[in-house]
């Protein structure tokens, strides 16, 4: 499996066009074959703050997401709702084992 995690932290003013859009693309990316889980969580004491958990079957299946429209259109239009530049992290799963996967 390949995880992606993505913090992120928004214009306070801008949360709920931010959620508009991040719900829109997480509920069309877990319809991608390759997409095993997007998870969006949001900051309990910092409301403006937002983490993505995404697992994907494998790198591949992660670019072919970063080519679809939803998620172009949300990478187009959420640059501007930022507080500051998003971080991005990439693993590769340890335990438990994914025998598809190795």
């Amino acid at each position: 499996m390949y995880v992606i995690s993505v913090q992120l932290r928004v214009k306070p003013e801008k949360t709920g066009e931010f959620l508009e859009l991040t719900l829109a693309n997480a509920l069309e990316a877990r319809k991608e074959p390759g997409c095993l889980r997007f998870d969006v969580l949001r900051g309990e004491k910092e409301p403006d703050r937002f983490f993505f958990y995404e697992v994907y079957r494998s790198p591949d299946d992660h670019k072919a997401h970063q080519q679809t429209a939803h998620y172009l259109r949300w990478r187009d239009k959420v640059g501007d709702l930022l507080a500051e530049p998003r971080v991005g992290a990439r693993y590769l799963n340890v335990s438990p084992t994914d025998p598809e996967w190795r």
